[in-house]
């Protein structure tokens, strides 16, 4: 049987074009792809049209307190009439004054005691010079004017607060709170047995005492002050080269040039700072020297002390060939930490503001008058301020205590919003 072939048939390999046009699964004209793209462009624009002209997002911040100080830091030198003196260590050495404590001329600074043995026999005889002391006062009192109770409560009391103290290892106010505690109870005793028993005890104590001056006598010497003024341990170096005569002439470059001049120090000297002024002479920026003026005082901060410390501004001395000023500052406040300082970091406080703080974005200015609007119960409202100081992005504004046009601590103050007016309403 022939094999016969089906009739040839032949295809066109060319596809249809489509007119649809597929979005997800909805099915579109081609032709309507322009006015659909641009209806939508259209719906887009008219709702970010919408949402900038009404929506009217509000930020506030609220009103609050603060002090900040108007200050540069800077880097100098103390200045004082200082006189070394010659000093002894050792083990059997006492100091009769701390540093910065005032003595006279003449007072002794140091005792030296020939021997350990003599040392004790001298801490025996001041713990018995100060009992005397204290029986003394109690004589003195009326053991009728107390009442027992009474007493014994402030003994309670008393011995509660040197418990206290002890959890605290604050020992210098133990000592202090033993010494008033033996007090109430000799006062206590002297009600039972009268005056006599603290004439019998005082007559006892100077006897003790008497025995133990004997035996000192010729185990001490003494090294007392040839100046009046404030002692202070150590010496640096400076003492001989720092001092007020530089003051009229000095500059820069010849505080520089004194520094310099450092002599080798002893431990076996200590000073006397005579007098009560002393200088302290600065290195300061020609831009924070601006702040300052001859005769001002200011605050000088310096980490090692507790508290600030008010100078006066004596002279400010530009330097034509630098970019700083040599500023020295003149005191008369004095203690333990100032005394033995010579290089220091401070900061110099020209001064304090108290106020509101107030962001500078929320600022409005309204004929030529700086002011906020404040947001109260959903209402803006249009608040004058007086600023006392600037910072970099916000000012120190004076508070009133009472206004209602003044702005108060706690007011929420409108630091974005769009057209602000005075008793709008802010939704």
């Amino acid at each position: 049987m022939a094999f016969k072939w089906s009739s040839f048939s032949r295809r066109n390999s060319k596809k249809n074009t489509s007119r649809v046009w597929r979005i997800g699964k909805i099915k579109m004209n081609k032709t309507l792809r322009v006015p659909v793209i641009v209806f939508s462009l259209i719906l887009i624009y008219g709702a970010v049209s919408f949402i900038v002209n009404h929506y009217n997002p509000i930020r506030t911040t609220s009103a609050v307190q603060i002090v900040t100080d108007d200050s540069f830091s800077t880097t100098g030198y103390f200045i004082r009439e200082e006189n070394v003196i010659d000093i002894v260590e050792g083990d059997t050495v006492q100091y009769n004054y701390s540093d910065g404590d005032k003595v006279a001329k003449g007072a002794s600074l140091i005792t030296e005691y020939k021997d350990e043995d003599a040392l004790t026999v001298s801490r025996e005889l001041k713990n018995i010079r100060d009992n005397i002391d204290q029986l003394e006062t109690l004589r003195t009192m009326s053991s009728t004017s107390t009442n027992s109770s009474q007493l014994n409560q402030k003994i309670i009391g008393q011995m509660n607060a040197i418990s206290s103290e002890a959890e605290g290892a604050s020992l210098g106010q133990i000592a202090s709170l033993v010494s008033e505690l033996r007090q109430l109870a000799l006062k206590s005793g002297s009600l039972e047995g009268g005056t006599d028993d603290i004439d019998a005890e005082i007559a006892s104590l100077e006897a003790q005492a008497e025995s133990l001056e004997q035996r000192l006598d010729g185990n001490t010497s003494e090294i007392t002050s040839p100046y009046a003024g404030y002692f202070c341990e150590s010496v640096d170096g400076y003492e001989e080269v720092l001092t007020p005569d530089v003051i009229e002439d000095l500059t820069l470059s010849s505080l520089g040039n004194l520094v310099n001049e450092k002599k080798s120090t002893d431990s076996n000297k200590g000073k006397i700072v005579s007098g009560y002024t002393w200088y302290f002479a600065a290195q300061v920026s020609d831009s924070n020297a601006e702040h300052l003026s001859q005769g001002s005082t200011v605050k000088l901060r310096f980490a090692q002390v507790n508290q600030d410390v008010q100078a006066t501004v004596t002279s400010i001395r530009d330097d034509a060939d630098s970019e700083d000023t040599l500023v020295i500052f003149q005191s008369q406040e004095i203690n333990e930490d100032l005394i033995s300082m010579r290089k220091q970091s401070a900061t110099v406080i020209v001064a304090s503001y108290s106020g509101l703080k107030v962001p500078k974005s929320a600022v409005r200015m309204q004929d030529d008058e700086m002011g906020v609007y404040v947001l109260s119960n959903d209402v803006a409202r249009y608040k004058n301020i007086n600023p006392l100081f600037e910072g970099e992005d916000f000012y120190i504004v004076e508070q009133n205590v009472t206004g209602n046009d003044s702005l108060v601590a706690g007011d929420d103050i409108i630091v974005e919003a769009k057209d602000l007016d005075d008793k709008k309403v802010m939704k």
